[in-house]
């Protein structure tokens, strides 16, 4: 890069630093050209990093850019919540209530429930498209398991495209894809970005332990790797129970298989735009030369 910038990293959907899903924030006075964000995103090397000015559009709005370590995607949910703590507890002279953000989806409020770690952020999910999804397509692919579920396969799109499978039995998400490059070879193929796949938990208890839903995420950036949490795929996922008759507010464990767990928060109504909310964590800041 031509000038300097600051680079925020945060954890997202995490109670604790250190374990949710990591995202990169790259905040510049002139945005890189799409080349230079896209080598920044794979030197970081996390399932996202995420670029913006230093100041609001006109309008009031922040514009975001949000890369993989090997493409550009128009909306994605964990960094667009870590995006906007950041500008709400880095940049902003005075804490805001809601921060638009400027996506490749169109503008996103995100909204806050608390201050700093111990917020909750809140984002407003982009319109999903759901249709349903032939298991064929994944026979051989996961285990058998996830051919029946609680909830009908579909296939989900909000910007990204995930497949979304369901199964009774939490235990099949020990070893949920049985064919890592026939996976990543649909996908390729396919063009769509990943597969989301669930199980039903036990019920949270009376202090709130416990989740709704556990579930897992692969997606393809060069090679399949696993998202510690998908904030896309779960706004997917709740418009899914939407369309299965199921409302009301839901959370999901994602990346305990690696070590990076993570609690995902769901506001499903009968209409309007499914919340998907969660805490970030500050981890590191830094400055380039």
């Amino acid at each position: 890069m031509s000038s300097p910038f600051e680079l925020y990293v945060v954890d997202v959907f995490a109670e604790r630093p250190l374990v949710g899903n990591p995202l990169a924030v790259v905040v510049a006075e002139r945005l890189p050209d799409a080349e230079v964000r896209q080598a920044i995103a794979r030197e970081t090397n996390l399932s996202e990093t995420t670029f913006l000015g230093p100041c609001a559009d006109p309008d009031g709005a922040w514009s975001v850019r949000i890369h993989t370590p090997s493409e550009e995607l128009p909306f994605a949910g964990h960094p667009v919540l870590g995006t906007a703590w950041v500008i709400r507890e880095r940049l902003c002279e005075e804490p805001l209530d809601e921060i638009l953000l400027r996506t490749g989806r169109g503008l996103v409020p995100v909204t806050f429930e608390g201050d700093g770690r111990e917020a909750m952020v809140w984002l407003d999910a982009p319109e999903a498209q759901l249709q349903a999804l032939d298991f064929a397509e994944l026979e051989g692919l996961v285990a058998d398991a996830f051919r029946s579920g609680p909830l009908p396969a579909a296939l989900g799109s909000n910007g990204p495209a995930v497949m979304l499978v369901s199964t009774e039995d939490p235990a099949a998400l020990a070893q949920p894809v049985t064919d890592v490059g026939g996976l990543a070879a649909l996908l390729a193929d396919s063009g769509r970005t990943g597969v989301l796949l669930a199980a039903p938990s036990p019920a949270m208890d009376g202090n709130g332990h416990g989740s709704d839903w556990q579930v897992r995420c692969f997606f393809l950036a060069d090679s399949l790797r696993e998202d510690p949490a998908t904030g896309s795929a779960a706004a997917l996922f709740g418009e899914l129970l939407r369309q299965s008759g199921r409302h009301g507010a839901f959370v999901l464990e994602q990346g305990v298989a690696m070590q990076r767990p993570s609690r995902l928060h769901l506001r499903v109504y009968a209409s309007g735009p499914i919340k998907v909310g969660g805490r970030v964590q500050p981890v590191w800041s830094g400055f380039s030369d």
